[in-house]
């Protein structure tokens, strides 16, 4: 399930059926729980079977897995089997979901309630599409692969595990680049923007400030490029005068 541009810049929780509203936090939202745990809330909303094993120092046992041993296992299962891990992804939950979320013993789900009303569940079947949402709504990819077992062209699911092998591989030749950590992100914004300040981006949702640092970045490229045009001319055609309010939400 892909949100809207509208959806994922809306200061409004998305709502979900049976699931309840996902999200986007404010910027002082995360401050209230410190960068650190928002953090590590998402890397646990990003964990898939491999990194969980990885984690626990068991990358060989999943290795030796069949195809059909890793469709048979749920990492939700794996997330709530026991009390602690349980807590922990209800704290996560609770924060990127508006409702109340808990966890039901009986039924082997989170419920979701409102004003005590049970509105909706998290169970292992939609356990990865919830992690979806919340990574779309805070701007991140999630890690979560696609469900190979209800494929049954032996040609199809070939070109599925090179896809998803190729996305793992990128992901580790991938380096983390401090200029792009949140808080950096923040200032650049605050201090780039003409509207916006230190004091006023706070009440901006995680997504939102994302999104400006995407516009004024390619509208200071845009302006470097209509400045050059204006002083030496448009000879090769190459400046496109809409580029300012093209689509940035390519993916």
């Amino acid at each position: 399930m892909k949100l809207s541009y509208f959806d994922l810049l809306s200061p409004d929780p998305i709502n979900i059926p049976n699931a309840g509203g996902i999200i986007s936090p404010k910027l002082r939202d995360i401050s209230s729980i410190g960068i650190h745990t928002y953090q590590y809330y998402l890397s646990i909303l990003l964990l898939d079977l491999k990194s969980y094993f990885t984690m626990l120092g068991q990358e060989e046992q999943y290795e030796a897995l069949s195809d059909k041993e890793k469709s048979q296992i749920y990492l939700f299962d794996l997330l709530t089997i026991n009390e602690q891990s349980i807590k922990l992804l209800q704290a996560v939950l609770n924060f990127f979901i508006k409702e109340e979320v808990i966890y039901s013993s009986q039924k082997k789900c989170f419920l979701v309630q409102d004003n005590h009303t049970v509105i909706g569940a998290v169970t292992k079947e939609t356990y990865s599409q919830i992690c979806d949402l919340i990574c779309q709504r805070n701007c991140m990819k999630s890690n979560q692969q696609e469900d190979l077992s209800h494929i049954k062209s032996k040609k199809a699911l070939e070109i599925m595990k090179k896809l998803q092998k190729g996305r793992t591989e990128k992901a580790k030749q991938t380096k983390s680049d401090k200029n792009m950590e949140l808080g950096n992100i923040i200032s650049a914004v605050a201090n780039k923007s003409q509207s916006l300040n230190i004091i006023n981006i706070w009440d901006l949702t995680v997504y939102q400030v994302w999104d400006c640092f995407s516009r004024l970045s390619n509208n200071t490229i845009y302006n470097i490029q209509s400045m050059s045009v204006a002083a030496w001319g448009n000879k090769d055609h190459s400046f496109d005068a809409a580029a300012w309010f093209k689509r940035i939400d390519t993916d």
